[in-house]
């Protein structure tokens, strides 16, 4: 069970960083269950903290009684030298992406990818090496 970012094959990652989620329960268990939705979503570091935004996470369905903050900031869990390698690169005006949501245990990690969006003649060059590369096998 792995989501993935469709958005984020738009990038060239120059560096991949794995942090922890701060999720409630009710989150946590709608994101075993189905997919989030990327779309728009971004990760900035806010006063020394790393922060998930626009993550639409649907509703559990069996958690009535609580009210979810679906597309709200989730907090993240890095170490303080990764955080900082992040602000760094934020500051040479990379891009901080989520690519994925996975389990790690009984825990849900966040790939984390830092880069910047391709050119849409990068893009086609990319295409066209990869259908040079299938027709050649």
């Amino acid at each position: 069970m792995r989501h993935f970012n469709r958005d984020s094959l738009d990038f060239t990652f120059t560096a991949k960083f794995v942090a922890g989620m701060v999720l409630a329960g009710a989150e946590a268990k709608s994101l075993r269950t189905s997919p989030p939705q990327y779309r728009n979503s971004r990760v900035e570091v806010v006063n020394g903290v790393p922060v998930l935004f626009n993550l639409f996470i649907p509703p559990y369905k069996f958690a009535a009684s609580q009210v979810l903050n679906t597309t709200g900031e989730i907090n993240l869990l890095l170490k303080e030298k990764e955080i900082k390698e992040l602000q760094s690169y934020r500051h040479q005006k990379y891009m901080l992406v989520p690519i994925a949501i996975f389990p790690a245990g009984r825990y849900l990690k966040l790939e984390i990818g830092v880069g910047r969006k391709m050119r849409r003649y990068e893009k086609r060059e990319k295409i066209k090496a990869r259908d040079l590369a299938r027709e050649s096998k």
